[in-house]
């Protein structure tokens, strides 16, 4: 009870009763359990009454406490830390058509023919699909800094004795005669692995932006060659084959395996156009004795469509080879810088 309370206990029992905290009190001088009536601030009121303004005056006092002392004994419940979000991986899958000049040489059973022929002149003097046909695509697959991609190309060709000259001889230094024609059909496949070595904003415009690869991994070809040549001044042929045109055929086919490493510069331009720009080295006598590529590709975004991003992709490709195997006639070799452009249609998702 508060200060100034009395209790009256049968005739002229009076007692008083002071407040030791706010949520508790105690009754001095009377039996509160024989009391008939309490008169409270001049309230009077029965005896079972009282417990419930007892109540309602601890609940008054609990009540006036400051929210956060009533909130520091109430346990908060801990939002869970989300793990961090890893990089999702992004794909790119590009058919593109190459339409490449040859420039060197190849020798098939010791008999040499020395090619130098623009794509234009391939296509006057041939025919489409026996004489030249090709498939080709580029894929990759990137996660942040990483990533792997390959490229795969089919490519068979024919250069009749107009676009070709022979200068072999056999091992007895005979001539062969001239060249009639030379049909080479290839695969070449890639694949290598590429890490992120640097990047940084360009000034170039909003969103823009240039990376440099590193990359390194294996270039496998299987090449078949097959050369032809006029009968006249011919010796030592009796390892060719007779054609029904009188012409004799020398055919062979290899497989070998190339080691490489290479740099990539990544130019984006703006959002949907940037430019590729890469160029390897390998070999090194472990399948041939050099090989190198240079690529050049620009790529520009034309729709977007169920959140495959479609663009259209030009360029430029040279892949330079130095292969040999064998000696006298049964040697083997390609010697060949292929080049030209590249158009294709590029899909990531």
């Amino acid at each position: 009870m508060a200060p100034g309370m009395t209790a009256t206990v049968g005739k002229n029992v009076t007692a008083a009763t002071r407040v030791t905290s706010p949520v508790a009190e105690t009754v001095q001088g009377y039996d509160i359990g024989k009391a008939s009536r309490v008169t409270v601030g001049g309230v009077h009121m029965k005896r079972k009454s009282l417990p419930v303004w007892l109540g309602i005056f601890a609940l008054g006092v609990i009540s006036s406490y400051p929210p956060a002392a009533k909130a520091a004994d109430v346990a908060m419940p801990v939002k869970p830390i989300a793990a961090p979000a890893l990089d999702a991986w992004t794909f790119t899958l590009a058919p593109y058509v190459w339409t490449p000049s040859l420039n060197g040489s190849t020798t098939v059973k010791g008999r040499t023919t020395d090619v130098d022929v623009t794509f234009v002149d391939i296509l006057d003097h041939t025919k489409i699909p026996k004489d030249l046909f090709g498939v080709m695509a580029y894929f990759e697959a990137r996660n942040g800094r990483y990533s792997f991609f390959g490229d795969v190309v089919y490519l068979k060709v024919g250069v009749n004795g107009d676009m070709t000259r022979s200068r072999g001889t056999d091992n007895l230094n005979a001539s062969l005669g001239l060249a009639a024609g030379l049909n080479l059909e290839m695969v070449i496949a890639q694949l290598s692995a590429a890490y992120e070595v640097a990047r940084w904003p360009s000034t170039s415009g909003p969103g823009s932006s240039t990376a440099i690869d590193l990359y390194g991994g294996v270039r496998g070809w299987w090449q078949k060659a097959d050369a032809t040549f006029d009968l006249g001044g011919t010796v030592n042929v009796g390892d060719l084959t007779f054609s029904p045109n009188r012409t004799l055929t020398a055919s062979g086919d290899v497989t070998w395996l190339d080691p490489l490493v290479g740099v990539r510069l990544r130019q984006q331009f703006a959002p949907g156009m940037d430019l590729v720009m890469s160029g390897d080295i390998g070999g090194f006598s472990a399948g041939s004795k050099l090989t190198w590529q240079a690529l050049a590709a620009f790529n520009t975004t034309l729709f977007v469509r169920n959140n495959v991003t479609w663009s259209g992709m030009i360029g430029y490709k040279a892949l330079y080879v130095d292969y040999s195997q064998g000696s006298g006639l049964n040697q083997y070799e390609y010697k060949m810088t292929m080049h030209g452009p590249i158009i294709g249609l590029t899909a990531r998702f």
